[in-house]
């Protein structure tokens, strides 16, 4: 193959203008193709679910008042607190907007009761439709509206006459001592962050005008809207802060291992047509994506960099772009396989923007090889490069890679050795939750203050599944049950339509529109993919290593320090109590594509140097150092985010590319040491 693309390069070489003219053309249609892709910020297309589960989580979602704004007055003055509601209420009443009340609150709970009726009441669920039960239930519920106080929970006697909801098992309460809650409802929705945004703005400018008048009170808002909001701003924050910080430090660090702004624009350009071919391939395959993904996709720039780094700084040591090429096609080209192959590992997955991901992740590194492979080339000059002295502000990254990190090899070894007896442990399997583990809470990774997770936290309610109500009442009859209550109530004094909410959710017996979101059956999935990833990514590089290296055991020499960069990864994140999560999963893939790039180019630069007795490897580990701190830069600075997710996504990218850069300079030297001892001796 490497012939082949060299007459290629010999062909443009004496036939520029064919080269600029292909060039031109296929840069109209990638362009043409991305300009046309359309965007979206449904976080569901990260979650492994069908169109009948999403469908399903949508009406779930809506059925919950997802859109439900809440506000919460709070302090020690009771009279203080409804003073401040009702002057807040007159200022939302001229802006048109209403509160409503906690009652109209509980009864939408109550609509949904059969989702928090808990699987104990199921197993007795008889016994409590028997006369006698219903009669001391509604004694009980009497003898409990006579106490004082308790009026507020007329509306919950009136929903769940029986008991089946015990409210001592809910965290939800009306009111305490210290607060009051009211309810809007955006209509916006929960996820539409951009009027939402507008909405909530408008209600803490009223809520700072009342706040003023009440200073002994605190008053606030939470709900789904307000927590996506502020996510929305979190992220927009934190990406606008670390994206300004990591590009001033990576064309800082470009600028000093290439003093010349000819090199940065060829890497730049380099990577932006790899950026283009990735746009056009997912334009093919969809017209709309995720913007998420696409922001993601901006961490391939430290996996794409490596080609044209190469390139550039392999340059240097030779006397002519061809020579140059020669040396660097192989370790390119099958460092491009094995990382274009472990991204497409993601295009299997159940969840659309991974899928997307890997598609996209793929053709981007494949149209940025391309173009380093067949145009790149004819726009380095090679008197260019041998004209061009020594940069002082490379020599830093020269010394580092000129550094013998051999006597370190067995080092690395043993704390391995001592890594994966941590890991693997009795102890440790068994005392900590950490090891291999997926983070499937989704909450997990949203951003909230202390004070939101403890608001939102009040609203939380043990869910149980309405299958179970549909079972029981495709067997039983509701009627029979409403005649018996009614009958009940009269003999302790209620009226008999006293409970007419209740017989109206009997009445339904077969709860068709309530179909709870499995998300025991998410969490496994997730977990699920978690594995896939690890195994598949692992599979395809090895075999690709074989196909390539067209050695069994120099393909094994470059895959085992992945292997072990992977048991330090799990080491250090069990340590210090870090899971993956459905955000820096992700990462999972990026960080396989640098490790395999980084073990091929070691290799291949300790085989060259045993065929031919030139020492090669200083440059390819000039390339892998400015690769790796890009890397560590671009991503590893959102380990100052403050959004959970962000965070995660730069500590797991602290510990993975420290770890494989490491493994990738120690490992390989010694292991290819001890095959070339065993094959010399072979007769």
């Amino acid at each position: 193959m490497k012939e082949w693309l060299l007459r290629i390069y010999d062909f443009f070489a004496a036939h520029r203008r064919v080269l600029w003219i292909g060039v031109s053309v296929v840069l109209i249609v990638l362009i043409g193709l991305a300009v046309s892709l359309r965007y979206d910020e449904d976080i569901m297309d990260f979650l492994p679910v069908t169109d009948e589960e999403r469908a399903s989580l949508e009406a779930f979602q809506n059925q919950q008042s997802a859109s439900q704004i809440v506000l919460i007055v709070e302090g020690d003055d009771e009279d203080m607190r409804s003073d401040a509601l009702y002057e807040i209420e007159e200022q939302l009443s001229a802006s048109g907007f209403r509160l409503s009340t906690s009652d109209s609150q509980l009864s939408s709970l109550y609509a949904m009761m059969p989702l928090y009726i808990p699987d104990s009441i199921y197993e007795r669920m008889d016994s409590l439709f028997t006369r006698e039960a219903i009669h001391a239930a509604l004694e009980r519920d009497k003898t409990f509206l006579s106490t004082p106080g308790a009026g507020a929970f007329a509306t919950v006697i009136q929903h769940d006459p029986l008991g089946l909801i015990n409210l001592s098992t809910l965290n939800f309460r009306l009111s305490t001592e210290k607060r009051i809650y009211a309810f809007l409802d955006s209509p916006y929705g929960a996820t539409e962050t951009k009027h939402n945004a507008a909405l909530i703005d408008s209600l803490n400018a009223q809520i700072a005008t009342v706040q003023s008048q009440y200073p002994d009170l605190d008053i606030r808002l939470i709900g789904a809207p307000v927590i996506a909001v502020g996510n929305a701003r979190r992220i927009k924050t934190d990406t606008l802060l670390c994206l300004a910080l990591s590009l001033v430090l990576i064309i800082a660090l470009l600028a000093y291992a290439f003093p010349r702004r000819r090199d940065i624009f060829l890497i730049m350009l380099a990577v932006s047509f790899g950026w283009l071919t990735g746009m056009a391939a997912l334009r093919l395959v969809t017209p709309m994506v995720s913007a998420v993904v696409i922001g993601i996709g901006s961490v391939l720039i430290g996996i794409a960099v490596n080609y044209p780094l190469h390139l550039l700084v392999h340059q240097r040591y030779t006397t002519s772009v061809r020579q140059t090429l020669s040396e660097v096609l192989s370790p390119l080209i099958v460092g491009n396989i094995t990382t274009v192959g472990a991204f497409l590992a993601l295009v299997p997955l159940q969840a659309t923007a991974l899928r997307h991901l890997g598609i996209f992740a793929a053709s981007m590194l494949i149209g940025t090889i391309l173009f380093c492979i067949f145009v790149l080339p004819h726009l380095m000059s090679a008197v260019y490069y041998s004209a061009m002295p020594k940069a002082k502000g490379s020599s830093i990254i020269y010394h580092l890679s000129s550094i013998s990190v051999s006597n370190l090899s067995p080092i690395i070894l043993v704390l391995t050795l001592l890594a994966a007896i941590y890991l693997f442990t009795p102890y440790t399997l068994h005392h900590t939750p950490y090891t291999g583990k997926f983070d499937s809470n989704l909450s997990h990774i949203n951003y909230m203050t202390d004070q939101q997770r403890a608001d939102m936290a009040s609203f939380d309610l043990p869910k149980g599944n309405a299958s179970r109500w549909n079972d029981y009442w495709s067997t039983h009859s509701a009627d029979s049950v409403i005649a018996r209550i009614q009958t009940e109530a009269e003999a302790v004094g209620f009226t008999p339509d006293a409970f007419a909410p209740f017989y109206d959710m009997l009445r339904q017996e077969n709860l068709s529109s309530i179909q709870p979101f499995n998300l025991s059956s998410l969490t496994q999935r997730l977990s699920d993919d978690f594995d896939y990833i690890g195994l598949v990514c692992s599979l395809i590089v090895f075999i690709f290593l074989i196909f390539c290296f067209r050695s069994f055991w120099l393909a094994v020499i470059a895959f085992v320090p992945m292997a072990l960069s992977w048991i330090w990864i799990f080491a250090i994140m069990q340590l210090f109590g870090i899971q993956f999560n459905i955000v820096n999963i992700i990462l999972a893939t990026f960080i396989f594509g640098q490790g395999d790039d980084y073990t091929i180019f070691i290799v291949e630069g300790l085989a060259y140097e045993h065929r031919t007795g030139k020492s090669i490897l200083p440059q390819y580990r000039q390339s892998i150092i400015l690769s790796a701190a890009i890397m560590l830069i671009g991503i590893g600075i959102l380990v100052f985010a403050q959004h959970p997710a962000m965070h995660s996504l730069g500590t797991i990218t602290l510990i993975g590319m420290t770890v494989t850069l490491i493994m990738a300079t120690t490992i390989p030297p010694l292991l290819f040491r001890i095959y070339t001892s065993i094959t010399s001796k072979r007769p």
